[in-house]
């Protein structure tokens, strides 16, 4: 009886263990881009405006709005935070690496800790940043 609890649970463990490693360590955890499940490692917005958020993306993660004035929050982000074309508002908790840059057109960034580069790109940017590196390429 104890035998075959034993051989169950190994083929059961045999079973579950592939479903559980199937995310790659570097994917990027709990994004969307206009309310729909963007799994990583590259978060790509439209040409239009978009409403992007993720709680954090990694070194090997990228999110590009693309044209259009979107909204980007990130939480934590040690990877590519591109704006893109147009006046984007861009919102990310703590730059660990990596960058943040608004691309071209009038943005405005707030990140409250930036341990990398801040970086408003072409057009008249509004760059906040809490504690860390100051950003650059920005003019208010």
């Amino acid at each position: 009886m104890i035998r075959n609890a034993a051989r169950a649970l190994c083929a059961a463990s045999l079973i579950v263990t592939p479903l559980v490693l199937s995310t790659p360590a570097h994917a990027a955890v709990g994004c969307q881009v206009n309310g729909v499940p963007a799994p990583g490692p590259n978060i790509t917005g439209t040409s239009g405006s978009d409403y992007i958020t993720c709680t954090s993306i990694n070194s090997m993660d990228t999110i590009s709005g693309l044209g259009g004035n979107d909204y980007i929050s990130v939480g934590t982000s040690s990877g590519q935070v591109l704006g893109g074309d147009g006046s984007d508002y861009i919102r990310v908790g703590t730059v660990a690496a990596g960058q943040v840059n608004g691309g071209l057109g009038n943005d405005y960034i707030r990140v409250d800790t930036n341990n990398a580069t801040v970086s408003g790109g072409l057009g008249t940017d509004y760059c906040r940043v809490g504690t860390g590196n100051p950003p650059i390429s920005c003019e208010v």
